[in-house]
């Protein structure tokens, strides 16, 4: 990574570019997990790494190497089934909620932002630079096209369609151009297109040197973040710029935005109060219906023992037939169990009902 034509800082540059394409945030989001739509399987990561392409392998190994204990046990369980690259061990680990689970919490963790940082640069940066100065490039937009175009996708087949480069402007632009128009002819990538259209506009305002600042999809870049000592592609800013976006990659499908810790923690606190608060609720609820219930029960019973003694002495006083008085006995005695067996299975019900939902 020494010999090569351009600065740390216009390497910076290009990763802080491809991070806001990616993630929506100048410094990316280490503990995004998400499911792509397109088979790759889990996706993690700054650079969404992802089961299909291998590179979340590596990142997991990376992880195990440099010792990270959070979640250890776990990943070392599913590295077999995360080496495989077969539809039926993609499926299988998209739909394992622990280990997503632990992904996010091992990003927490500072070997795992090294792994991810290390992995992204020998998967992606080194390549992008090694290509350009195979290909004669020396600017710093050159770097960005062209990591980005490797990191998105595509890029060898793409760069063949152009032809070998003679002027780097002049190839790199009849090159976003060209991928522009690739993007957008095809449905499931119209919405990346983002991509492009910022490279053009650079090009078309003769940004060459990626001079800042510069808005990216809606984040602005700023000169004193790259100009900073301390800041290198490595460590990127402490927080979002305010007008940083959800993942613009994950189109059809929900987007993953992390939150610190502690919000979580406040957020998670108060949904379980309100929950405590509607369980006591419902057991009240459930406990009232349940009583009525019992009590509706004791009085039809009364009541009808009461109604089978007052047709009783009616028909003794009255001097009614013993048939007719026995008859009109049994059907009260029948309404009486009918509705009586209805209040228990009523009751029944209600019972039952917190289980069922």
């Amino acid at each position: 990574m020494t010999q090569h034509k351009f600065t740390e800082e216009s390497i910076a540059k290009a990763e802080a570019i491809v991070a806001v394409f990616e993630t929506g945030a100048l410094n990316g989001d280490y503990a995004a997990v998400a499911v792509l739509n397109d088979a790759a399987g889990v996706s993690y990561g700054v650079k969404q790494f992802t089961h299909r392409s291998g590179s979340l392998r590596q990142v997991v190994e990376r992880y195990l190497e440099a010792g990270g204990s959070n979640g250890r046990e776990i990943m070392m369980l599913r590295l077999p089934l995360l080496r495989k690259t077969t539809k039926a061990a993609i499926e299988k680990l998209a739909g394992d909620d622990v280990f997503k689970k632990t992904l996010k919490a091992a990003a927490a963790t500072s070997e795992m932002r090294k792994a991810q940082d290390a992995v992204a640069r020998e998967r992606y940066m080194r390549p992008a630079i090694e290509e350009c100065h195979a290909l004669g490039f020396e600017l710093p937009l050159s770097l960005a096209v062209v990591y980005d175009s490797m990191v998105h996708g595509s890029w060898q087949r793409l760069r063949d369609s152009i032809g070998p480069s003679i002027d780097e402007r002049k190839w790199i632009k009849e090159y976003v151009e060209e991928r522009h128009e690739w993007l957008r002819s095809v449905p499931r990538l119209k919405s990346t297109s983002y991509r492009t259209d910022f490279f053009l506009k650079q090009i078309e305002r003769g940004n060459w040197e990626l001079l800042l600042p510069v808005r990216v999809h809606g984040v602005l870049l700023k000169d004193e973040y790259f100009k900073s000592p301390e800041t290198n592609a490595s460590q990127p800013p402490a927080a979002n710029p305010p007008d940083s976006l959800p993942n613009p990659r994950q189109a059809g499908r929900d987007p993953v935005i992390a939150a610190p810790a502690k919000t979580l923690d406040e957020i998670e606190a108060k949904v379980n109060a309100a929950a405590a608060r509607v369980d006591q609720v419902e057991r009240v609820v459930v406990t009232t219906a349940t009583r009525t219930d019992k009590a509706k029960s004791l009085w039809t019973t009364i009541a009808g023992t009461v109604w089978q003694m007052t047709w009783a002495l009616i028909g003794l006083i009255g001097g009614v037939p013993r048939e007719v008085w026995l008859v009109v006995a049994v059907i009260a005695g029948l309404l009486m169990l009918m509705f009586l067996y209805r209040q228990v299975v009523l009751g029944k019900l209600r019972e039952s009902f917190p289980q069922r939902r």
